[in-house]
């Protein structure tokens, strides 16, 4: 920064590189190392110098001095939030700087005390796997087929239904005068159907071409009524 006086002198504010012992001296002894230095140049340029006052020079910022590593806050902060970590700062003009240096770097860091290993959790339990359910898959074809065997059980069922009632309700014989009306075999079956829970019952067409077919029976008017021959009433 440059000042200016009353007389109208400049000042200029610059770095000095000063040895350290010499700088150590100067400040033992109360030397003004600003004045000392101006008094120099002034006399090896030939120029002329007059003390400079100091309520003109700014007041410098306070310099603290301490010891490497020192922490910057006081003690009652210090306990409150811990110092970061300050660089050395290396002299130049130290002759002993450089190995300074080497040991800084190839000095290993202090290992941090270990406190109590902290306690290992509990494996989880291990779930047995689920077996993967198959699923069917219907198809048309399949969907298809079932019907097919449902209708083919249904009428399995009917034609056991009647081969069943023709067993224990009827007997042949070869008597011309054997017969039993339709109209009461087929009321004989339905009620025969109806006792067994066998439902819905087969419709009188139905029992007719069965009885034709599978069992042979002959069908003869008797007296104006339709009769089955060859067969009677057990």
């Amino acid at each position: 920064m440059t000042g200016k006086t009353k007389t109208g002198a400049t000042w200029h504010s610059t770095p000095v590189v000063l040895r350290s012992d010499i700088y150590r001296k100067a400040l033992e002894q109360g030397i003004d190392i600003s004045d000392a230095c101006n008094r120099a140049l002034a006399g090896l340029t030939g120029c002329e110098y007059r003390n400079r006052q100091t309520d003109e020079i700014p007041a410098p910022p306070p310099v603290i001095i301490a010891r490497d590593g020192s922490s910057p806050y006081a003690p009652k902060e210090r306990d409150l939030s811990p110092p970061p970590k300050l660089h050395p700062v290396i002299n130049a003009d130290d002759p002993a700087a450089p190995a300074t240096v080497v040991q800084a770097k190839t000095r290993p860091a202090k290992k941090a005390t270990a406190g109590p290993p902290a306690p290992v959790p509990a494996p989880a339990p291990v779930l047995p796997e689920e077996e993967p359910v198959a699923v069917p898959v219907i198809t048309a074809k399949t969907a298809a087929a079932k019907k097919s065997q449902a209708v083919s059980a249904k009428k399995r069922s009917k034609g056991d239904a009647l081969r069943t009632f023709f067993s224990l309700k009827i007997a042949r014989s070869d008597d011309e005068e054997a017969r039993v009306g339709k109209d009461d075999l087929y009321e004989l079956f339905a009620r025969f159907c109806r006792d067994h829970r066998i439902t819905p019952v087969p419709e009188r067409k139905t029992v007719t071409i069965a009885l034709k077919n599978q069992f042979a029976l002959t069908e003869k008017p008797v007296d104006g009524t339709a009769c089955w021959t060859g067969i009677r009433l057990k």
